[in-house]
C-alpha cells in the first residue's frame, strides 16, 4: 500500500497507469472540485469490505487552495497501510510540501504527452501492436484531425483497426475519423496564413458542415487569432514555448501551433484579421443584409 502522485497532460498514460496499480480491485473515485480532503482521508481510513486494500483515487488535483493540500500533506507523512492512494493532476511546483512529501513517503510521475511527429510515430507504433499497419503520412493526417489529444488519437486508432483490418490508408481514415473543430481552426488560419483562399474556404465549409452555429465559429476563429496575437508579442520577448502555454493557459500542442502560426502571420495581417473579425461579427448580428454563409466567404476572401 502507498502513495501516488501521477502528473503530465498524458491522460493515456496516466490512465494506464492508474490501471496497474489498481489490480482490478474496485476504486473509489473523488473530484477534488466536488470532495473536500477529509473525505479522501477518512476513505483511507476505511477498511476494505474486499480485504484487498483500498484503492482511493482523486482526480482534478489542481482544485485544492494551499491549505487543503497541507490537510493531504499530514496525510502522506503517516498514511495508512491499508490503503492506496492515487493523486491526479498537470503540475505542481518544485517547492510545493504535497509534491515533496509524496516523493519522500511515495512515488511521482510524470507523464507528458508528446505531441506532433513524436504523437504520430506513437500512433503508428500503437497501430502496430492492434494489428494494423499505419503510415507516417496518414498518422501524421490523424493526429492533425485530433488536435494533438493523444486520447482521441488511440481511440480513432482502434476504430481504424477494426474498419481496415490490415493497412489504414487516407481514405479509410477520411472515411470514418472526421476533423474536429479545434483542427480545422488550426488548419483555417493556416490556409489563411498561406493566402490559400481556396483552402480556407473549403475549411470553413467543413466548418459550417460540423453543425456549428456561423456565429460560434466567428467567435472560435476571433479567439484564435487573438491567442495568435498574444503568442506572437511573447514569443517576440524571448519566452520558450512552455514559458507560453503557462503565461496563457493552454497546452503544450496548442503552444507550439500558435509559435509555427506566428512565423506565417505579421502584426499588421493579425490587426486585420481581429478587425475583420469583428466586423464580421457585426453583421451576423444583425448589421448586414446578405445571407451569413456569403459575410463568411467574403470575409474570407478579403483575409487571403
Amino acid at each position: 500500500m502507498g502513495v501516488y502522485l501521477l502528473l503530465g497532460d498524458d491522460e493515456e498514460r496516466k490512465a494506464r497507469g492508474v490501471e496497474k496499480l489498481r489490480k482490478s480491485r474496485p476504486a473509489e473515485i473523488y473530484d477534488a472540485a466536488e470532495s473536500s480532503p477529509e473525505a479522501i482521508i477518512s476513505a483511507c481510513n476505511s477498511n476494505s469490505l474486499f480485504g484487498e486494500g483500498t484503492f482511493v483515487l482523486v482526480k482534478n488535483l489542481g482544485a485544492w487552495n494551499a491549505a487543503q493540500k497541507a490537510k493531504i500533506v499530514d496525510y502522506v507523512k503517516h498514511p495508512s497501510p491499508e490503503a492506496d492512494l492515487i493523486m491526479l493532476g498537470t503540475k505542481l511546483g518544485t517547492r510545493e510540501k504535497l509534491l515533496v512529501a509524496v516523493k519522500e513517503a511515495g512515488e511521482v510521475h510524470n507523464f507528458e504527452q508528446p505531441t506532433g511527429k513524436a504523437l504520430a510515430r506513437w500512433a503508428v507504433g500503437y497501430a502496430k501492436k492492434l494489428g494494423l499497419v499505419m503510415s507516417e503520412d496518414v498518422a501524421e493526417e490523424l493526429v492533425a484531425r485530433c488536435s494533438d489529444d493523444k486520447t482521441r488519437v488511440a481511440r480513432e486508432t482502434e476504430k481504424l483497426a477494426l474498419y481496415a483490418t490490415e493497412s489504414a490508408t487516407m481514405g479509410d481514415m477520411e472515411a470514418i475519423c472526421p476533423p474536429d473543430s479545434q483542427s480545422n481552426i488550426f488548419a483555417f488560419v493556416d490556409a489563411l496564413g498561406m493566402r490559400n483562399w481556396r483552402k480556407a474556404l473549403g475549411l470553413l465549409e467543413a466548418l459550417v458542415g460540423t453543425g456549428e452555429p456561423t456565429l460560434r465559429i466567428v467567435h472560435m476563429i476571433q479567439r484564435q487569432f487573438r491567442l495568435l496575437a498574444r503568442a506572437k508579442a511573447l514569443f517576440a520577448a524571448g519566452m520558450s514555448r512552455s514559458e507560453v502555454a503557462s503565461t496563457l493557459k493552454i497546452p503544450p500542442f496548442v503552444a507550439r501551433k500558435l509559435e509555427e502560426q506566428a512565423q506565417k502571420l505579421g502584426e499588421e495581417d493579425l490587426e486585420k484579421a481581429l478587425a475583420l473579425t469583428l466586423e464580421l461579427e457585426s453583421g451576423l448580428k444583425g448589421g448586414s443584409d446578405l445571407g451569413e454563409e456569403l459575410q463568411l466567404e467574403l470575409a474570407i476572401l478579403e483575409l487571403s
